[in-house]
């Protein structure tokens, strides 16, 4: 018999201890250490609201045959029994990556197209190759080896490079973050997307975590192996290849043009674009696929010492030296007087990052490594807006005008940080009273900021949210709204302002041959979802595949 108990207050040493572990779990479920057998951890989480924060954990356990279990968990805990074949149990998750057989017979000339080398087309082009179709890789950046050394040059001295920087090249923009692979999805093939992950080379730990990251140094290593799976899977994989055009055929995609003027009749094309390729918007306005404006979010990064937010969350100074990991926050509010506003993308330990892919503007991002060892812990602080706000930056209509929005307060941004890609900065009381900083803004933030008054690039009704959700939030987080904070703008990459409405089965609306998948279109939020969207659209495509040739 297998039972899984949750909600259990214990120390990581005792986990980490068969003995002390077995004592514990027969304690709980009225047996003998002796009829307690193969526990295993399924779930890690770490509970902050209470003092001291408490480590609580889910583990599942087979109980000796003929063993009478009489649970008595202990208050906030839950035993269940699972029977043999219940699903819930997420030992017997089974990837749908690792063996997968083709859905259906394709025919020996079926090459699909997959147009972007961030984590949902990264794994369009895997699911693909193993459902017996691989794909050519289209990726308009360079290899993470050399986008790296052009990142670091861009921070160390501001030279710019448009196709090899922080949001284009092998990765996506995901890889300069924090490595979050955390989702709310219930989608069953985020099991295989982790376990694939842990199978490259991340720690096994990110199966059990609630909230596991990797690290944007760890995932730079898994794009190697990454790469050279595809490549092992028949994958043929072009850096450098931006796509210009889309070939039709009637209401059929059948290719792509490169930019260089090559054209590459194959498909179908499963378009994997981040939001920052406006250009590839551009060509898909051009080429008639249908797109509408999206809600997105703007606001600035919010910058503290790590030890205060060890201190406010844990009331302790060091979080490592009492075993816990640095401490993190996600805040929301929905005030009466203006839109939402919330965090985003904490990083603990980490540093806000300059992350334009043009110049004259400003985008910053944030980005820890794996240890989150640094001493800065920064996240976004952004609000709502909508495609209505969006509105006296273009023509009405427009599809891209969230672009247009986005442009002026980048560009805006880039004027108060005075060039050289310097960002405006603030400290938080200073904003508070409506004050342009005088004196120098602290901060990890790449290759520098200039105190400014960020209300000047900013809406002025996401200025007035800001201001009511900082001081909301200082009643929670005790002076998190203090002298100690500082912002740094603008933060407008959050999400995509624009959707590709496709079908049911990740087909663009009236266009056949044709799947945008991902973060650009509108379809996902993060690494794990996108790439999630990513294996979903490969399954159709295949099947669609064989429909077809079933059909000719």
């Amino acid at each position: 018999m297998r039972y899984r108990l949750t909600g259990l207050a214990l120390d990581p040493h005792v986990v980490e201890d068969p003995r002390q572990l077995a004592d514990a779990l027969a304690g709980i479920l009225g047996l003998v250490p002796s009829q307690v057998v193969d526990p295993v951890v399924v779930k890690h989480s770490l509970d902050a609201r209470r003092r001291p924060a408490r480590h609580i954990w889910s583990i599942e356990v087979e109980v000796a045959d003929g063993s009478e279990v009489r649970p008595r968990p202990p208050r906030g805990a839950n035993v269940k029994h699972l029977d043999d074949d219940d699903p819930s149990s997420a030992l017997r998750a089974d990837p749908v990556l690792a063996d997968a057989p083709p859905l259906a017979s394709t025919p020996a000339s079926f090459r699909p197209v997959v147009v972007g080398a961030g984590p949902a087309g990264l794994f369009a082009a895997l699911a693909l190759a193993r459902l017996g179709a691989p794909p050519l890789l289209l990726e308009r950046g360079q290899p993470v080896e050399q986008r790296s050394r052009d990142v670091e040059a861009f921070w160390a001295d501001g030279t710019l490079d448009a196709e090899s920087n922080v949001l284009f090249g092998e990765g996506g923009a995901g890889i300069y973050s924090d490595g979050k692979i955390y989702t709310r999805s219930r989608n069953p093939e985020v099991a295989s997307v982790l376990q694939e992950l842990v199978d490259l080379g991340v720690p096994s730990r990110i199966l059990i975590e609630a909230r596991p990251h990797i690290g944007a140094d760890r995932l730079k290593l898994l794009l190697v192996s990454l790469r050279q799976r595809l490549i092992d899977l028949g994958v043929e994989i072009r850096f450098g290849a931006q796509v210009a055009e889309l070939l039709r055929d009637g209401d059929r995609v059948v290719g792509v043009v490169l930019a260089d003027g090559e054209e590459i009749r194959r498909g179908p094309v499963v378009l994997a674009a981040g939001q920052s390729a406006r250009e590839t918007f551009e060509m898909m306005l051009r080429a008639g696929v249908p797109m509408e404006a999206w809600s997105s979010a703007i606001g600035v990064r919010i910058e503290h010492p790590q030890s205060f937010i060890d201190r406010a969350q844990y009331k302790v100074a060091h979080a490592r030296v009492r075993g816990l990991p640095p401490a993190d926050y996600h805040l929301a509010w929905h005030g009466r007087r203006f839109r939402g506003s919330y965090t985003f993308c904490m990083c603990p330990g980490g540093r806000i990052i300059a992350a334009s892919n043009l110049p004259g503007h400003i985008v910053t991002n944030g980005m820890a490594l794996s240890d989150r060892g640094g001493p800065w812990a920064n996240s976004a602080l952004v609000v709502q807006v909508r495609p209505e706000d969006y509105a006296p930056y273009g023509a009405i209509g427009d599809p891209l005008l969230g672009f247009r929005f986005q442009d002026a307060f980048e560009q805006q941004a880039a004027e108060l940080g005075g060039g050289g890609f310097k960002a405006p900065a603030q400290w938080v009381d200073d904003f508070l009273d409506g004050r342009r900083s005088e004196r120098p803004v602290e901060s990890s933030y790449q290759p520098g900021t200039t105190p400014s008054d960020l209300r000047l690039c900013l809406p002025d009704a996401v200025s007035a949210a800001l201001g009511e959700a900082l001081m909301a939030f200082g009643r929670r987080l005790r002076g998190f709204d203090g002298p100690e904070g500082r912002l740094v703008g603008v933060e407008t990459r959050t999400s995509s302002p624009v959707r590709i409405p496709r079908d049911d089965e990740c087909r663009a609306w009236g266009i056949e041959g044709f799947y945008p998948v991902g973060e650009g279109a509108g379809y996902a939020g993060g690494i794990v979802s996108a790439a999630v969207d990513g294996l979903r659209a490969a399954e159709w495509v295949v099947k669609h595949a064989s429909i077809r040739v079933a059909r000719d």
